[in-house]
């Protein structure tokens, strides 16, 4: 049994975090799988174990590893919005919105959350919602845009909208 102190967890875990955001998935792996044996329900580890599993692709793997951290912490907004992507990903819109609105409600200044939350009001077509989200996402300082999708102003309702807005202006002028 690894006897590492709460300080070195943090350091490990903060390591761990690190190499995540770099793409070290199998430096990242080992030092969790290290803090794990010192604190099998670190919420954090788990969480991090869960998207080096979803950067692999291996869905159902990473998906156990967020549930863990939730059982492990059922206020952690990080898994949550993980878990979250992973039923957004599977078309399950209704589970994932109910997911990161629960996540915003232990952390309402989660930004991944209100971001992903854009997500599903820009596919559903309720784009007041969506800027709302991407505004409060935008405030966090985690805004992401999918540019693989079509624009929303290319969305026939908002070229309508558009199209009547410049003719109001024309005639606005017009009329002067």
């Amino acid at each position: 049994m690894n006897s590492m102190n709460e300080e070195q967890i943090e350091e490990k875990f903060e390591e761990a975090s690190a190499a995540v955001d770099v793409a070290r998935f199998e430096k990242a792996e080992e030092l969790l799988q290290e803090i794990l044996e010192a604190d099998p329900e670190h919420a954090g580890a788990l969480n991090k174990m869960g998207v080096i599993y979803a950067y692999k692709k291996e869905k159902s793997k990473a998906q156990e590893y967020f549930e863990q951290s939730l059982q492990a912490d059922r206020n952690n907004a990080p898994a949550l919005t993980n878990l979250a992507n992973i039923h957004l990903e599977k078309e399950n819109l209704h589970q994932a919105e109910s997911m990161y609105n629960e996540a915003l409600r232990y952390d309402p200044d989660y930004g991944p959350a209100h971001n992903n939350l854009a997500a599903i009001y820009k596919r559903r077509g309720e784009y007041g919602k969506m800027v709302a989200s991407l505004k409060k996402a935008r405030k966090a300082g985690t805004i992401s845009v999918d540019h693989s999708e079509k624009s929303i102003f290319l969305n026939p309702g908002c070229l309508l909208f558009l199209g009547l807005v410049i003719l109001g202006l024309i005639l606005i002028f017009w009329l002067q």
